[in-house]
C-alpha cells in the first residue's frame, strides 16, 4: 500500500534543486506502486506527474497543484539479446551493465543520469545512438489503461516523441534488442565521451537544456559565440564550462531559470535568427 503525502517539497527531488510544493506525493518501489499511484490520482481526480531521475525537468516555484510520483521501481533483467527494466530504473546502470555482459546496442546511456521512462519518452541519446535505434516496446498507462505499444508507434525524432511532455501517458517498463559483440572498442568509444561530457554538468543542472537547432552550429556554439557564458539571472546561470548547460549556483528560483531561458532565447533569435527550443520540460505554472 502506497503512503500518500501532502505538502512535500519538490526541490530535493530535482537535479536543478529548485521548485516549490506538491499538494501530494507517493514515493514507489515497483511498477506495480506506479500503478497504484496512477490509479489512485485518476479515481480523485488529481493531475498526476511522475518523476524519475528529476534531471530534464524544471518544476515551478509554485509547486504541482496535484500528485507527483517518485517513481524507484527499478527491477531489470536481460536474456540473450533482449532486455527488460522497469521505468524508475538507472539509465546509466543498466546501460552499464548490458556492456559488462558483452551486449552492444545500449551504450549511449552511460552517463546520462536519467531514468529508462524518461529516456524513452524524450528519445534520449548522444551521438553514438538513441532509444528509438533499440526499443522494441513500451508498456504505456494512458488515462487508466495499459497499453502495450511497439517501439515504431512513438513517432520518434531528435529528442521527442509523440508521449513526451504528456501526463496522461507513462511509461511503466520497456524492452530493446540489444545485440552480441565485442565490447572493447565501445568501453573506449564511451570513456571518451564520458571524459569529453565530464566537465559539462557539474554542480546542478538539468543536462542539456536546449535541442540542437537545424545547421551547422550546435545550441551551445549559438550561444558561446554571444558571450554568454557565465550570464546570470538571481541565482541562474549559463554554465562557464558548457553554453548549453545552466546551473543553480546561488539558491536559485525556477523564475531565474524560467527568464534566463527566455534571455538566452531572444538573444539567439536577435543574432542568427535561430528559435532554440528547450529540452527541459516544465513542470507546474510559469505564469
Amino acid at each position: 500500500m502506497i503512503q500518500i503525502q501532502e505538502n512535500v517539497a519538490l526541490a530535493k527531488y530535482t537535479t536543478l534543486g529548485v521548485g516549490g510544493d506538491a499538494d501530494y506525493l507517493a514515493v514507489v518501489e515497483s511498477r506495480d506502486e506506479v500503478l497504484e499511484a496512477l490509479d489512485y490520482g485518476y479515481r480523485q481526480k488529481i493531475k498526476s506527474v511522475v518523476l524519475g531521475g528529476g534531471s530534464n525537468v524544471l518544476v515551478s516555484d509554485k509547486g504541482f497543484a496535484g500528485l507527483v510520483i517518485i517513481n524507484k521501481a527499478t527491477q531489470h533483467a536481460q536474456k540473450g539479446e533482449i532486455l527488460y527494466a522497469e521505468s524508475g530504473a538507472s539509465l546509466t546502470k543498466v546501460a552499464s551493465q548490458t556492456l559488462d555482459n558483452g551486449y552492444l546496442g545500449f551504450e549511449f546511456g552511460i552517463g546520462i543520469p536519467g531514468t529508462i521512462g524518461g529516456a524513452v519518452a524524450g528519445n534520449v541519446g548522444t551521438k553514438i545512438g538513441n532509444v528509438s535505434d533499440i526499443l522494441v516496446s513500451a508498456e504505456v498507462w494512458h488515462d487508466g489503461k495499459i497499453e502495450n505499444l511497439p517501439g515504431d508507434s512513438f513517432d520518434f525524432d531528435y529528442r521527442y516523441s509523440s508521449i513526451k511532455g504528456k501526463p496522461e501517458y507513462v511509461v511503466l517498463s520497456a524492452k530493446f534488442r540489444l545485440q552480441e559483440g565485442d565490447t572493447h572498442a565501445a568501453k573506449e568509444q564511451v570513456r571518451t565521451e564520458i571524459t569529453r561530457r565530464a566537465g559539462s554538468y557539474k554542480g546542478k543542472t538539468a543536462g542539456s537544456y536546449f535541442k540542437n537547432p537545424e545547421g551547422d552550429k550546435s545550441a551551445a556554439e549559438l550561444i558561446d559565440s554571444l558571450g554568454l557564458k557565465g550570464y546570470r539571472i538571481g541565482g541562474a546561470e549559463v554554465s562557464t564550462n558548457h553554453a548549453n548547460v545552466f546551473r543553480n549556483i546561488e539558491n536559485a528560483t525556477a523564475k531565474d531559470f524560467f527568464e534566463l531561458e527566455h534571455y538566452v532565447v531572444r538573444k539567439v533569435q536577435d543574432k542568427f535568427g535561430v528559435l532554440l527550443v528547450p529540452e527541459v520540460i516544465k513542470i507546474g505554472d510559469f505564469k
